[in-house]
């Protein structure tokens, strides 16, 4: 499956350990430059996971052949980027603001966030964590959800 990744999931699935697990899961995974000069910004465990995946081609970089999607104000240079890069190369996206996933949805994009992630890593028996640990385990890593929300996710009813 082709995919492309924006800053927020990549940033909570490398925090998480499993990072790599979906970049394997998915396949053909691109990353718009915007989103790794972001992360790259903060010298991290996160900069180095992506830089590895980067570095090893498991994850490509990219930019798509428009800078901006019209009429779209108020998302980040990055979501821009992952909305227009995935419309380019008919690819899911992967992105977690609400507005981001609307604007997504607008462009005709098929999009799923961090959580639907780690549900079809737990469906791979990927993850290692009960859905309650993975839960605590997303809040202290600083990703907001809802309990309720979540686990309708993780249960499958989403």
């Amino acid at each position: 499956m082709r995919v492309v990744f924006n800053s927020s999931p990549v940033i909570a699935l490398a925090k998480l350990g499993y990072l790599k697990h979906a970049v394997r899961l998915f396949g053909e995974v691109f990353v718009p430059e915007a989103v790794v000069e972001d992360i790259n910004a903060k010298e991290d465990e996160v900069s180095s996971v992506l830089s590895k995946l980067l570095k090893s081609g498991e994850v490509k970089m990219a930019s798509p052949s428009r800078e901006a999607l019209p009429g779209y104000s108020g998302l980040h240079h990055g979501e821009l980027e992952a909305i227009a890069l995935a419309k380019e190369l008919g690819a899911f996206v992967i992105l977690d603001d609400l507005k981001a996933r609307k604007a997504a949805r607008l462009e005709g994009l098929s999009v799923i966030g961090t959580v639907a992630v780690l549900r079809l890593l737990k469906d791979a028996g990927l993850l290692k964590e009960t859905d309650d640990e993975l839960f605590n385990a997303l809040r202290s890593v600083g990703f907001r959800i809802r309990p309720e929300l979540f686990y309708k996710i993780m249960g499958g009813e989403l």
